[in-house]
């Protein structure tokens, strides 16, 4: 088995960056940023294996880069920008230098994707896989769950259900290209950051399944959610599928590629076509 120094050099040599701002990198008890004057939107996340991904139907390279576009997508959904992370991770004890090199370069070239870099963490072992990810981003002007106005048209970034169809297939023991989406879920960054933050009042990404990020919206805003079936599938997997990763929100103009799904109406809770509706989806507790 490979010594702690060991797995830190490798993790070190793999996030090495040269990112002006960073003072204080990995090797030392901390890390040291400079940041522009504003604020910083922070998020952490944690994964454990058997409950968040399954090693037989996952590489670690493909863990790696989930659990980090996840954290990624907190940040985005704060109206932020993702700079820095700092990963804790609980490995098995036996596992190797080849193995953690997959993991950490699956986390790497994620975060890569939005210029973000690693700058520290911790490692220790444990019987199961666990990872836990904290991202720092900066932000002028937050944007709130409890933002969304009356009259506001609410939109995705893209359809969802695709994680969760795939999760199904691979219980049946499918292992093919349809399954893609839940193994590691492909997030478009972009549609945030061309968005018109000016005409977003609410935002989040869908985590825990569309039905359940649009009540947390409505219940934050404290209005009602109005879904329209002619605009969006009503099949469990798109309204109640979790972990793709899109984004939802609440705008005073449709932005440009977003989907259109209903609009914000007095009231509380979420209907479709104005009867109500509860997420019936994967819950933690």
């Amino acid at each position: 088995m490979a010594s702690e120094a060991e797995y830190l050099q490798t993790l070190a040599e793999i996030f090495a960056s040269s990112d002006d701002a960073l003072r204080v990198g990995i090797g030392d008890d901390g890390a040291v940023v400079d940041v522009k004057n504003g604020s910083l939107a922070l998020s952490t996340d944690m994964a454990v294996e058997g409950t968040h991904f399954n090693r037989e139907w996952s590489s670690l390279y493909e863990i790696g880069g989930k659990i980090t576009a996840a954290n990624l997508a907190d940040i985005y959904a704060m109206g932020a920008t993702p700079r820095y992370l700092m990963v804790a991770a609980a490995v098995p004890k036996g596992f190797s230098i080849d193995e953690i090199s997959q993991l950490a370069r699956g986390i790497h070239d994620e975060a890569s994707k939005v210029g973000a870099v690693v700058v520290g963490g911790d490692l220790t072992h444990s019987p199961l896989l666990t990872i836990s990810i904290s991202v720092f981003g900066e932000v002028e002007n937050p944007i709130l769950r409890s933002g969304a106005r009356l009259g506001d048209i609410v939109a995705i970034s893209a359809m969802p259900g695709a994680s969760s169809r795939g999760l199904e297939l691979l219980k049946s023991g499918v292992r093919d290209e349809r399954t893609a989406q839940h193994r590691y879920p492909t997030v478009d960054y972009s549609k945030i950051e061309k968005l018109d933050k000016k005409s977003c009042h609410c935002l989040t990404d869908v985590s825990d399944g569309l039905v359940a990020e649009l009540e947390s919206l409505a219940s934050a805003s404290r209005v009602s959610i109005e879904i329209e079936s002619a605009k969006i599938a009503s099949d469990f997997h798109t309204l109640h599928g979790g972990e793709d990763h899109i984004f939802v929100g609440t705008f005073t103009k449709l932005p440009e590629g977003w989907i259109d799904i209903g609009f914000v109406h007095s009231g509380e809770g979420v209907r479709i076509d104005g009867n109500h509706i509860t997420h019936q989806g994967f819950t933690h507790f």
